[in-house]
């Protein structure tokens, strides 16, 4: 019932404006005007091959590794959203390290360490079967 209310008062608002206007000697038209709200999204933890990978695994792991991704720089989580391409695997491993290392104890960070390496070797031996056929 409030709607309905709402809606008669809106409509009684518009209506004397247009007469306002009109009073005037403008000429008045009527818009429809719709807010569209924006949503920022940047990439996401799920977004890479390693958070994908990362779904599956111990939770604990996973939970500290999504939030050491949370913290990285924009341009990081955009490079990782792509499987790395063949010569740029090391780097990645590297990038993964240095942000793991001191964010992680020790049985977590080699636990996570493993598994992306396990996750690299079977991207390279994915893409080398492909090439074979």
């Amino acid at each position: 019932m409030m709607g309905l209310i709402n809606d008669a008062k809106v409509a009684a608002k518009v209506f004397t404006d247009m007469r306002g206007a009109r009073t005037r000697g403008l000429e008045p038209s009527v818009r429809v005007l719709v807010k569209m709200p924006i949503i920022k999204s940047g990439p996401a933890f799920y977004d890479t091959p390693e958070g994908c990978m990362f779904s599956n695994k111990d939770k604990d792991v996973h939970d500290a590794v999504r939030e050491v991704f949370k913290e990285l720089s924009y341009e990081d989580k955009r490079v990782l959203c792509f499987s790395p391409e063949n010569g740029r695997f090391l780097a990645r491993v590297q990038l993964w390290e240095r942000e793991l290392e001191p964010a992680l104890p020790s049985r977590q960070y080699h636990k996570a360490m493993g598994a992306i390496l396990h996750q690299y070797i079977r991207i390279k031996l994915t893409r080398a079967a492909k090439a074979g056929t």
